[in-house]
């Protein structure tokens, strides 16, 4: 919040002197110092340090607010820490010393940030604040198209998706015109992408949406369960419901489309309706497995968790010997994060049937961490050949080793262990977590602030910055 702050502040010094600014050439010596702190904080991006470049790059706008580069990188920083709303504020505050085509190319980036973590309404805010900067900004103005069709608003998304593209914008905008085309008009869809030549990048989407086009007949409910599943399986699930939903009535015991509607009912965010349709759903098939897989995350992401995990029990019974191994793992993963390690040794029995040994081997070591069960820790990690193992799985094991030890307060293994880490990844914030854990038993508390803060530095999906923060918070 502090380097926020103090980019917020430099900016508006600079804005007080702008209009002085604006008529005055930038001399060789500050555009070459300006190059050398952008050059500097590229090296700390690359190393990951991110809070060092963050302060290199706010001195290099501090010098020349009126170039583009350095603000350019502190929003790419937000945005690979997910700190998106922080990276908004800074383009608001940039105000009159960019140009406005820079400031929209920056608001345009955050939007796309904000669509793929699907913040639909932030990611629309943005790409409206670029296209106000720059009307012909034609990233803005697709990803409004795309954002609309998230939404809900079809006829929006379609006024954008029309507008004249080039390249690679061109291609993916006429597959999604066809998308939407193709709930009410097949033949329009297969007519739009007909002659486009995609090449390599969206090859195999067009190869795809041409078979399902070409397999589609005279049924309704069939076409409209085919179109469907393709809808969900690309990202676009409103266009599954604008498709189906209208037919509900029809289909009866059309397990299928049932199946189709409620899994994108549950991927829309709609888990209400996702559940009345499913649970009414009587027919017995060969998607009871993945109709109560999709009730299982209904009511997880409801905060219902004891409904959660009938359903999750359920669509591992129908599933039986061909149970999905994703199912399986998904479900443990949930009992591991609830700490229901009892539940998790009654689900273990039947995954030792379907998972790999290593896979079955490291879920024992976690679950028998969290029990506190020496004895059958050791058993377990003696049955992994850490040899074997692939690179992610090795970290993997790394860190569940590392942490056990340390709570185990065998400090020299955990070292031991911890310097394989480092020599694997050093980056890994697991690692630095495990580094300032083991820092802190022995004592050395520098040493755990500067490993904890690390972790957090290095953590870009956010699996150690709480936990990493609670250190923190103990040392100091």
């Amino acid at each position: 919040m502090r380097k926020i702050l103090k980019i917020t502040l430099l900016l508006s010094v600079v804005f007080v002197s702008s209009v002085l600014l604006s008529g005055c050439t930038v001399s060789e010596e500050k555009i070459s110092e300006y190059n050398m702190m952008v050059t500097d904080a590229q090296k700390f991006i690359d190393s990951k340090e991110y809070t060092m470049a963050i302060d290199k790059l706010s001195n290099a706008v501090d010098l020349i607010p009126t170039r583009v580069e350095a603000l350019e990188k502190i929003v790419d920083i937000f945005i690979l820490k997910n700190r998106l709303e922080d990276a908004t504020k800074l383009v608001d505050e940039s105000g009159a010393q960019l140009k406005d085509s820079d400031r929209a190319t920056l608001y345009s980036s955050i939007g796309d940030a904000q669509y793929l973590v699907g913040n639909y309404d932030r990611a629309l805010y943005n790409y409206q604040l670029a296209k106000s900067m720059d009307t012909g900004n034609k990233e803005a103005q697709f990803g409004m198209g795309k954002t609309y069709i998230q939404k809900g608003n079809i006829e929006s998304a379609k006024s954008y998706i029309k507008e004249s593209y080039t390249g690679d914008m061109l291609i993916e905008s006429k597959l999604i015109l066809s998308y939407i085309e193709a709930v009410g008009d097949f033949e329009k869809a297969k007519s739009i992408v007909k002659d486009i030549e995609p090449g390599d990048k969206w090859r195999d989407a067009y190869t795809q949406w041409n078979e399902v086009l070409n397999s589609l007949n005279t049924d309704t409910l069939f076409n409209g369960t085919k179109l469907g599943k393709e809808y969900i399986d690309v990202g676009y699930p409103y266009l599954a419901i604008a498709l189906l939903e209208p037919n509900i009535d029809k289909m009866g015991e059309y397990i299928d489309g049932i199946y189709i509607l409620g899994k994108a009912y549950y991927e829309y965010g709609e888990y209400d309706k996702s559940i009345e349709l499913l649970e009414n759903s009587s027919s017995l098939s060969d998607l009871n497995q993945y109709i109560y897989w999709v009730l299982a995350r209904d009511y997880y992401l409801k905060d219902d968790i004891n409904n959660s995990l009938s359903y999750y029990d359920s669509g591992i019974s129908y599933g039986g010997n061909s149970v999905e191994n994703e199912l399986l793992i998904e479900y443990l993963d949930i009992l591991i994060k609830e700490d229901l390690t009892e539940k998790a040794l009654e689900v273990m029995r039947i995954a030792e049937r379907i998972l790999d040994d290593w896979v079955v081997n490291m879920y024992y070591m976690n679950i028998y961490s969290l029990r506190n069960d020496t004895e059958k820790f050791e058993y377990y990690i003696g049955l992994i050949n850490y040899e074997e193992l692939g690179a992610e799985e090795k970290l993997e094991y790394l860190y569940s080793k590392g942490e056990y030890l340390i709570k185990s307060n065998e400090l020299e293994e955990a070292q031991k262990t911890l310097d394989v880490f480092w020599e694997l990844d050093k980056f890994n914030p697991k690692y630095n977590l495990l580094s300032a854990k083991l820092s802190f038993e022995k004592g050395e508390l520098d040493e755990a602030r500067d490993y904890a803060k690390k972790a957090i530095e290095y953590d870009l999906s956010g699996v150690v910055s709480e936990d990493a923060q609670k250190l923190l918070a103990q040392i100091d």
